[in-house]
């Protein structure tokens, strides 16, 4: 928002209450190596169109690694590895051959999978306007919509729900079934690359954080971290922003603040906000748990490998995706509600070893280093009725 109406002429000021511009999507200093470690592994895709066009018009779209469509290697449960790869072919042909091709899927599985082109088509219908049919109703979970549509447990294992996962950040016991339709939508449009998964090639904070305060910046606004601000609501409108001996008079205030923080944002005369604060309120948070581990020796030969039906679903080797000034694999486990209050000790030694079991290169490794990023809020719920 605040390099948008910079560009566009207005006079910006941006106020963070953090130390460092980015939010929950930002790094810092390990204290033990050095390197910079990301506060949980980010992925985009490549239907994040906006996400894209903001990279660009800050300078920093060589920041990210994209692919030419959806390739993801899993490895099962029972340590058995496959490659999801789908061809350059219309959507969503491109999904079904590359599924009949995944040989993780038994014919039976694959044979499933087409029970979803009606679904999807109805989705995207959806996302293009069209209210005639629902993809999904609102009271449904993604588990319950997937097996309505004929998907089967081993499908939905490998694909389904490791998606979900990801873009949903809660089990898909959980969350609702229209946002993930949506998400199912935009992945698997018009374009075969909308699917493909996009990594940062930087630190969260230098992929867009230090880049947009510098666009800003440019433009003639001003960036300030380390400041926390109130908002002064009088005869319906943001009259005064303060944050400590400061004061601002504004035409207008952009708050982008996590929605647990909204109700304390604001003082004077609230009432014309309560309905958006009472919503805030009652809406509750999914959890995310990052381990990073340091190994004597290399254990990946790719940048980033799903582990479906485990508590970790992903690893990335941040030295494949930034370089050799890295070393540590990262490992997420997103809707991490049920091992938020393990210690850390015992989050390392499950990462281990859920690793091990899947990687036959890291039973031989030596762990040299292991730490544990909790976000008991990184997003709120979509879970029906949020």
């Amino acid at each position: 928002a605040a390099v948008r109406l910079a560009r566009s002429g207005t006079r910006v000021t941006l106020l963070e209450a953090r130390g460092r511009l980015g939010g929950r999507a930002t790094a810092f200093v390990d204290r033990d190596t050095g390197e910079l470690v990301d506060n949980g592994q980010h992925v985009l895709l490549g239907c994040y169109h906006d996400t894209f066009a903001f990279l660009q018009a800050i300078g920093a779209g060589h920041n990210v690694s994209a692919r030419s469509r959806l390739a993801v290697t899993m490895v099962d449960r029972n340590g058995t590895r496959s490659t999801l790869e789908c061809p350059s072919l219309p959507a969503p042909i491109h999904l079904l051959a590359g599924l009949f091709d995944w040989t993780a899927l038994s014919w039976s599985d694959r044979w499933s999978a087409l029970r979803m082109a009606r679904p999807l088509r109805t989705a995207r219908r959806q996302l293009a306007g069209d209210e005639r049919r629902l993809a999904a109703s609102p009271g449904e979970t993604v588990e319950s919509w997937l097996i309505r549509n004929g998907q089967s447990a081993r499908l939905r294992e490998m694909l389904w729900e490791p998606l979900a996962l990801a873009a949903l950040n809660q089990p898909a016991s959980v969350a609702a079934a229209p946002p993930f339709a949506r998400v199912l939508a935009e992945m698997f449009g018009s374009d075969p690359q909308s699917a493909a998964i996009v990594l940062p090639r930087r630190p969260l904070h230098e992929l867009y954080a230090e880049p947009a305060r510098a666009e800003i910046e440019r433009c003639g606004g001003m960036g300030k971290v380390g400041v926390p601000a109130r908002i002064r609501v009088a005869s319906g409108r943001a009259d005064e922003v303060t944050a400590g001996a400061d004061e601002w008079r504004p035409r207008a205030v952009v708050a982008a603040v996590p929605w647990y923080a909204l109700s304390e944002l604001f003082e004077g005369d609230v009432a014309p906000l309560e309905p958006v604060i009472r919503a805030a309120r009652a809406t509750t948070a999914s959890p995310i748990v990052t381990v990073n581990l340091w190994f004597d020796r290399e254990v990946m030969d790719e940048p980033f490998i799903g582990l479906p039906g485990r508590v970790m679903q992903w690893v990335f080797d941040k030295r494949l995706i930034f370089g050799g000034a890295s070393s540590h694999l990262s490992l997420v486990s997103s809707g991490a509600t049920s091992v938020l209050a393990r210690t850390n000790a015992e989050l390392v030694a499950l990462a281990q070893g859920e690793l091990s079991a899947a990687l036959p290169a890291a039973r031989g490794a030596r762990l040299v280093r292991g730490t544990v990023i909790r976000e008991p809020n990184a997003t709120f719920s979509l879970a029906p009725g949020q």
